[in-house]
């Protein structure tokens, strides 16, 4: 009787294998996966706040270039205007205080123009817009007071929003690298995959970095989360500390 088992188990045991591992996949999709219709929702809630982000920086953007433009290159455009009536008015009666507003009239305009020049900064550097994010972390790199190193193997150009959110991201990264490590070198790493952009950023501080509500590690969580990307940050006592952005591209 057992050889007649054994016999009827190695026919029908290749026969039944495939169907039994469909039947075990599919109960395993059902247990595991969820409904889909609850992930749907769930992803239609995060796309839904992940839209609010995006307008909520868009229009912190927009209040801070308006306060900028009020308080900086427009004020001292105002200055610069009554003081070259100012210097008409004198220039028959006054030549030498005539010129001497007109110098400090030449100061307003120059100080105008780089605050203006810094406010575009602000909104894309120039580097980034005209030579990509490579070129524009290596500029980045080389105004850092502390010794600082870029590796990427990117080759492709990506679209202006993300290049921004990642430069902006990795800038707030390495000044605060700069603020609080007390490190002696940072290290960037650009790693472009088949339908990801990873970036390490890396110091040798002294650790404890910590995000918190409204700082600028949560900052840079808040500008990455429009594009699904992803945050990391490893800084146990005594360092040293690793962030990691992680940002699809497909």
């Amino acid at each position: 009787m057992v050889g007649i088992q054994a016999v009827i188990w190695l026919v029908a045991g290749p026969l039944l294998a495939r169907p039994m591992l469909r039947l075990h996949g599919l109960w395993t999709h059902l247990v595991l996966g969820g409904d889909p219709s609850t992930r749907l929702r769930e992803r239609v809630e995060s796309l839904e706040q992940t839209r609010t982000t995006a307008l909520d920086i868009q229009q912190a953007e927009i209040q801070r270039i308006e306060r900028d433009l009020h308080d900086g290159a427009q004020a001292r455009l105002v200055t610069m205007g009554m003081t070259i009536s100012q210097a008409e008015r004198l220039m028959e009666t006054d030549p030498a205080r005539a010129a001497e507003l007109l110098a400090a009239a030449k100061q307003d305009s120059k100080e105008a123009l780089h605050e203006i020049r810094s406010l575009v900064r602000g909104i894309r550097p120039p580097v980034l817009a005209d030579r990509g994010l490579n070129e524009a972390l290596r500029a980045l790199a080389a105004q850092s007071p502390i010794a600082t190193d870029v590796e990427s193997n990117l080759r492709r150009e990506l679209s202006p929003p993300l290049e921004s959110a990642l430069y902006f991201g990795i800038s707030e990264l390495v000044t605060n690298a700069v603020k609080h490590s007390e490190a002696e070198r940072i290290t960037i790493r650009v790693v472009d995959g088949p339908d990801k952009v990873r970036v390490t950023i890396g110091d040798n501080g002294r650790g404890g970095a910590e995000e918190a509500a409204g700082g600028g590690l949560a900052g840079v969580r808040r500008r990455l989360e429009p594009f699904d990307g992803s945050l990391g940050i490893t800084s146990p006592t005594g360092g040293p500390t690793t962030a990691v952005i992680a940002v699809p591209t497909a």
